[in-house]
């Protein structure tokens, strides 16, 4: 069988694990003619190995985070980017800041933000092998340096995927709402 044609590193933190399980939950099931891997990067080191080891592939590095983080995981992607960079990597930033303050989070140095639910955005992406190009649901800066937005994401119903990721033995708690309570977007 011939190696993958997208890998998927996740900036793998223990205070976003949930949102990253649900993700993996959603693309656990879903079918794709792309052949991917999925790696997980618990630090800086391990992150920027796992990119290291890609080669060549195309390589989507995503990252979850609250604003209160987002600061110092700035910090991180620079040295991230330090140790293991190259054009066929890319860092897609998703989770609570990047919904909220997608200006801000390109400004700190990721590629793309994902703005509102991922799993349609991130499904969408592994699909098209990474390229973004038409994908909604995704803030980034274009070539003259313009803020462009692709259009609202497409919300999925929560019963459409597991809260859990049997195929990388990964689980947290049974998700039975989504957003903020206080009309968060």
């Amino acid at each position: 069988m011939d190696g993958p044609e997208l890998v998927l590193v996740l900036r793998y933190r223990k205070a976003v694990t949930y949102g990253f399980h649900v993700l993996l939950g959603a693309l656990g099931q879903h079918e794709t003619p792309t052949r991917y891997e999925v790696r997980f990067g618990e630090n800086v080191e391990e992150t920027a190995r796992h990119i290291r080891a890609a080669g060549d592939v195309r390589t989507l590095v995503l990252w979850s985070f609250y604003s209160p983080d987002a600061a110092a995981l700035a910090e991180e992607l620079k040295q991230i980017r330090e140790l293991a960079d190259g054009p066929n990597v890319t860092h897609l930033a998703g989770g609570v800041h990047a919904t909220a303050e997608p200006v801000q989070t390109l400004d700190a140095g990721w590629d793309l933000a994902a703005v509102g639910e991922g799993e349609s955005t991130l499904l969408s992406l592994v699909d098209a092998k990474g390229d973004p190009t038409g994908i909604t649901g995704l803030a980034y800066r274009d070539a003259t340096g313009n803020v462009k937005r692709t259009g609202k994401a497409r919300q999925r119903d929560l019963n459409d995927f597991p809260g859990f990721a049997l195929k990388w033995d990964k689980f947290n708690a049974l998700e039975i709402t989504r957003g903020c309570v206080y009309a968060c977007p």
